[in-house]
């Protein structure tokens, strides 16, 4: 579908810039900023910036180049941010009279742009705006252009308090916008295995959500190029030996922690930042009037860089990253929402079965168990090392909740009352995780960890260690015609369980998991079920029938977790754990069934259906039988 390419080597590229020049070098040339009624101007010998005063919009993003100045964006709308929410409890008639469902721009609320610094070596344009009826949050947007850097920083601030009403933001995003067609930008990058080469097929028809059946017959889907926030910090579009990158050297604003999903870059030439977005299941942000609440989303860096082709080009945007992590927080930033003065939390991970805990997530969070619909707060994580030990470095000061998950695991640890204080280290000392236990384990299907990387398909829908693709579920007949049964002790989970069940089957519209029993049991059974994903196809709940031998003994109720099936992913930010007992007498000697099947499953229709249909999923992160007499 895509011919991506993989980085084989480092080649230097012809321009670098450190984000923290030696600003009294004469090799830079000073800021220069410049402003009339209509907009103003940004430059530093490098990257000019114009900023229209009654948008707020970037209209006007330039390179210079080997004496050349190349337009990055497209003209007159180069670089924006807009959101998506509003306020609840509208009356009908002044709801009717809202902007339409999608993204507003903050030119539709600005109330002011104003340079608010203009010195050698910086320069700062703020643009303000709401709250409005619509959407009853105020909203500052800053650009950031420093003398030697070779692009600018951008930031927003959000916030809500007396006299606003009651309202929602569900996305957040700042979108920089490049020339229309091939003529610049030919390659995107997403990580270290996807990037490369545009497809430029002629796109035929639509055929789901932002997915489109292209002229080659293959399909292109945006959502192919999402990517986990766990470590990521460098995506961009390039062209012609010039690229152009988002920088984010943290992702605590982020909502969702390292399991949140988000996009990226788009086929037509569009480089995204997400600060707050719904996809994958994701959290959103919602406030009571009156409510006090500010939220600050970055810095990030809209770095520019050339190169003579795309792997040095990313090579050396990653290089800026360190420099960028390794100088946040930045101590340029002036503002209280912004403390530039952190703390560290350390520990140690101990499972008191003994387990190991090596590669848990760490996570710190609000307190309340739902750390990955989390929205209005900061979000910071680590893994823990071979012996359990952690450390998170530089964490917003603030009580916090420690979370940990993984390490074969399906209930989480939580862990409230973590204080961290600017310029010291909190050392939690041993933090004992106590594993849940329904009785001795018969067998286990996976390694409880939210994911399905470790199932067959999966691997296709993980990033970086394997690659996106849409509709998954249409290579599912040929590797299953005759559907799951997987077979304890014999099966593989990497061949023989597919990452999703979906709503369609083959021959029989249930999975089977066969197993022997040495001798019969007594006592109750559990079967416990960590769902990463799921979808129904009717209503806003599964019905996944359980039956062991062919006796019904429960049914999973899962509510829709987000839009995995569709959306090129293995999993959603949601996690859903489910359990069943049942009488263990049930089991036999010998030879026994476990089913799982959709109330409302039905056969797979044809490829052309497949295509143009609608199909529901249920992901399974893992599950165990255990049996306590």
């Amino acid at each position: 579908m895509k011919h991506w390419m993989l980085v084989t080597s480092c080649v230097l590229v012809t321009l670098f810039f450190c984000s923290e020049p030696a600003f009294s070098a004469p090799l830079y040339p000073p800021v220069t900023a410049s402003s009339n009624d209509r907009e103003i101007v940004l430059e530093n010998g490098i990257v000019s910036l114009t900023i229209d005063r009654r948008s707020s919009n970037v209209v006007a993003l330039v390179y210079q180049h080997d004496g050349q100045s190349i337009e990055i964006g497209k003209r007159g709308q180069s670089m924006y941010f807009d959101s998506n929410g509003g306020a609840t409890g509208l009356t009908a008639d002044i709801a009717a009279q809202a902007p339409k469902a999608g993204y507003m721009p903050l030119g539709a609320y600005v109330l002011s742009v104003d340079l608010v610094s203009n010195t050698p070596d910086v320069a700062e344009v703020v643009a303000k705006g709401g709250p409005t009826t619509y959407l009853p949050f105020s909203t500052e947007i800053h650009y950031i252009v420093k003398r030697g850097l070779s692009g600018y920083y951008a930031y927003c601030i959000y916030s809500h308090g007396h006299g606003m009403a009651a309202g929602t933001v569900g996305q957040s995003r700042f979108v920089v916008r490049g020339p229309a067609g091939p003529g610049l930008f030919t390659d995107v990058a997403v990580d270290d295995t996807r990037f490369g080469p545009v497809d430029e097929s002629q796109d035929l028809k639509t055929v789901s959500d932002a997915t489109f059946l292209q002229q080659d017959g293959n399909v292109y889907c945006k959502y192919d190029n999402s990517a986990f926030m766990a470590n990521h910090h460098v995506h961009g579009m390039l062209g012609h030996g010039i690229g152009v990158w988002m920088i984010n050297p943290s992702e605590e604003y982020v909502n969702g922690g390292p399991i949140k999903q988000e996009l990226t870059v788009h086929q037509d030439n569009t480089l995204l930042n997400m600060l707050q977005g719904g996809h994958f299941g994701g959290g959103g942000i919602s406030v009571n009037a009156d409510e006090d609440w500010t939220k600050f989303y970055g810095p990030f860096l809209v770095y520019l860089n050339n190169g003579p082709n795309t792997a040095a080009m990313f090579a050396d945007a990653k290089r800026q990253n360190q420099t960028e992590e390794a100088n946040w927080p930045y101590t340029w930033v002036n503002s209280a929402d912004y403390p530039t003065q952190r703390g560290t939390v350390t520990g140690k991970l101990k499972l008191t079965d003994g387990e190991s805990p090596a590669r848990a997530w760490v996570v710190l969070a609000a307190p309340g168990g739902d750390w990955p619909m989390q929205a209005k707060n900061y979000e910071f994580w680590t893994q823990a090392g071979a012996d359990g030990s952690f450390t998170i470095p530089k964490v917003r000061p603030g009580s916090y909740a420690l979370y940990a998950y993984g390490a074969n695991q399906f209930e989480q640890l939580e862990q409230d009352g973590v204080t961290v204080s600017g310029g010291r280290v909190s050392n939690l000392g041993v933090v004992d995780w106590s594993p849940v236990k329904h009785g001795h384990t018969l067998w286990q299907i996976g390694t409880p960890n939210r994911t399905t990387l470790k199932y067959r398909g999966g691997q296709d829908n993980w990033g970086p260690s394997g690659m996106r693709h849409w509709a998954n579920f249409m290579t599912y007949p040929q590797n299953f015609p005759n559907d799951v049964t997987f077979t304890i002790g014999k099966s593989v989970e990497a061949t023989d369980w597919n990452y999703a069940q979906w709503t369609w089957y083959c021959k029989k519209p249930y999975w089977s998991i066969d197993f022997t029993v040495p001798h019969a049991q007594t006592g109750t059974a559990t079967l416990t079920f960590g769902i990463a994903a799921s979808d129904p196809l009717h209503g806003r709940t599964t019905h996944t029938l359980v039956k062991v031998n062919g006796q019904q003994v429960g049914e999973l109720q899962l509510v829709k977790s987000g839009d995995a099936s569709y959306r090129s992913s293995g999993e959603d930010s949601l996690y859903q754990l489910k359990y069943v007992t049942f009488p263990a007498n049930l089991l036999t000697s010998g030879v026994n069934e476990i089913t799982l099947g959709d109330a409302n499953a039905t056969p797979f229709p044809s490829k052309d259906e497949q295509m143009q249909g609608r199909v529901g999923s249920v992901m399974y992160d893992a599950i165990r039988l255990e049996v306590a007499p």
